[in-house]
C-alpha cells in the first residue's frame, strides 16, 4: 500500500494538473473566440504561455533543491491560483496582456509543480513503490489531459468560459489546501549559494550519470520527432490521408486513450518486465507509429482511412507513457535527493528546447520538399531516439538501480 502522505500528494497533483490542462486548452480558444485574435496573436499568446517551461525550469529546479520540495509544491499551488485569477481578470476586463500574464504564471506553476512533485515522491514512497507511485501520478495527468480540453471546449462553445476558469481556480485552490496539510518542512540545503553554480551541479550530474545520458538523448530525439509530427499532421491528414477536420480530431484524441491505458498498466508492466524492455519499447513503438502514418495514404478514400492515424496516436500515447513512468523512477533512484530539482529542470529545459526545433523543422521540410520527405524525417528522428537507448546503459538495465542517498 502506498502511504497516506502520497495520497495527499496525488490530490495536490490533481489540483495543479487539472488547473493547468484547463488553462492550456483554454488559452488558444479564448484568444481566438473572445479576444478576436488571428493566428499570429493566438500563436504569440500560446508561445508566451509555453515559454514558462524554458524560462522557469532552471530557477524552479534550484528553488526545489534549496527548500523542501513539499514547500516548493505549496508555492507552486499559490502561483496556480494566482495565475487563474489573473487570467479571469484579463478576461473580465478585456485585457489580453493581463490574460497572457495569467497564462504565463499558471504555466510557471505547472513547472514548479512537476519538479517539486517528482522530488517529493522519492521522500514519501519506499524505493520499491516508486514505479507504482509514478504510474498513479501519470494516471492523474492523463485523465486531466483527456478531460480538460473537452470541458474547456464545451464551455467556450456554450458561453460558460468564466465558469470554466472558476472551476480551474477551485481545482487549484483545493490542491493548495491539500498541499498546506503537509505542514512546514525543514530546508534541504543552505540558501547562501550561487544559483549558477547550483545549476552547473545539475548539468554536471546528468552528464556523468550514464543512465541519465541515455534518457536525455532518447527524449531529445523523441520530442523533436513528435513535434515535427504535430506540425505536419493536420495538413497531412486533410491532404494525402483524405480525412476531414472531425476525423483528424478523432485520430489525435486516441493519444489520450493510449496514455490512460499505459498509466493503468504501468505498475504491472514494470513488475513483470525488465526496465530495458520498457525503455526500448517506448521509442520502438513510436517509430512503428511513424511508419504506419507514412504508409497510411495508401488507405485514403477507403473506409479504413481512419485506422492508420488512430493506431498511430494510440501507440504514441501508450509506449512513451510506459517509458516515461520507467525513466522517471530511474531518475528518482539514481539522483541524490539534494539534486532532484536541478536534474529534473536540466532534463526539462533540454526537452522543451528541442520541441520548437522539431516543429519548425517538420513544417519547413513539408513545405519545401513535400509530405513524403517530412514523414521520412519523422521516422528518422524516432529511429534516432530508439538508437539512443540501444547504445546507452539503458539497454543493459535488467533491474531498477538501487536508490542513491549520498549527498552531491
Amino acid at each position: 500500500m502506498l502511504p497516506a502522505t502520497f495520497h495527499r500528494l496525488t490530490a495536490v497533483a490533481a489540483g495543479f494538473r487539472g488547473a493547468d490542462q484547463l488553462m492550456v486548452a483554454g488559452t488558444p480558444l479564448v484568444v481566438a473566440a473572445l479576444f478576436g485574435g488571428g493566428p499570429d496573436v493566438v500563436g504569440l499568446i500560446v508561445a508566451v504561455q509555453g515559454s514558462a517551461w524554458l524560462v522557469m525550469s532552471l530557477p524552479a529546479g534550484v528553488a526545489v533543491d534549496r527548500i523542501a520540495p513539499l514547500d516548493a509544491l505549496k508555492a507552486g499551488m499559490v502561483m496556480a491560483v494566482t495565475g487563474v485569477a489573473l487570467a479571469m481578470a484579463g478576461l473580465a476586463g478585456g485585457s489580453l496582456a493581463l490574460f497572457a500574464a495569467g497564462a504565463f504564471l499558471s504555466a510557471s506553476a505547472a513547472v514548479v509543480g512537476f519538479l517539486a512533485e517528482s522530488a517529493s515522491v522519492q521522500a514519501l514512497v519506499p524505493a520499491g513503490q516508486l514505479p507504482r507511485a509514478n504510474a498513479r501520478l501519470q494516471l492523474v495527468q492523463s485523465s486531466a489531459a483527456l478531460i480538460g480540453p473537452a470541458v474547456m471546449g464545451l464551455a467556450v462553445l456554450q458561453g460558460w468560459t468564466m465558469q470554466a476558469y472558476l472551476l480551474a481556480a477551485l481545482i487549484a485552490a483545493v490542491g493548495l489546501v491539500f498541499a498546506l496539510g503537509f505542514g512546514k518542512q525543514p530546508a534541504r540545503a543552505p540558501r547562501a549559494r550561487q544559483p549558477l553554480a547550483e545549476i552547473a551541479e545539475g548539468f554536471g550530474f546528468v552528464r556523468r550519470q550514464p543512465l541519465l545520458v541515455g534518457i536525455v538523448a532518447c527524449a531529445l530525439f523523441w520530442n523533436m520527432a513528435f513535434f515535427a509530427l504535430v506540425a505536419v499532421f493536420v495538413p497531412f491528414a486533410l491532404g494525402p490521408l483524405g480525412l476531414n477536420a472531425a476525423e483528424a480530431g478523432i485520430a489525435q484524441s486516441a493519444i489520450g486513450i493510449g496514455s490512460l491505458a499505459a498509466a493503468f498498466l504501468a505498475t504491472v508492466a514494470m513488475a513483470r518486465l525488465s526496465p530495458r524492455l520498457i525503455l526500448v519499447f517506448g521509442p520502438a513503438s513510436s517509430m512503428l507509429a511513424s511508419v504506419i502514418l507514412a504508409l497510411s495514404p495508401e488507405l485514403a478514400g477507403t473506409t479504413l482511412r481512419l485506422v492508420g492515424p488512430v493506431a498511430v496516436f494510440l501507440l504514441l500515447g501508450f509506449g512513451p507513457i510506459l517509458w516515461f513512468v520507467c525513466q522517471n523512477s530511474i531518475r528518482q533512484l539514481v539522483t541524490p535527493p539534494v539534486l532532484l530539482g536541478r536534474v529534473g529542470s536540466v532534463i526539462q529545459v533540454a526537452i522543451y528546447g528541442v520541441r520548437s526545433v522539431g516543429a519548425l523543422l517538420g513544417g519547413l521540410v513539408a513545405s519545401r520538399f513535400g509530405f513524403s520527405a517530412a514523414m521520412g524525417l519523422i521516422v528518422g528522428l524516432f529511429a534516432a531516439s530508439l538508437l539512443a537507448v540501444l547504445v546507452s546503459a539503458l539497454a543493459r538495465l535488467q533491474t531498477l538501480p538501487p536508490p542513491v542517498v549520498s549527498q552531491a
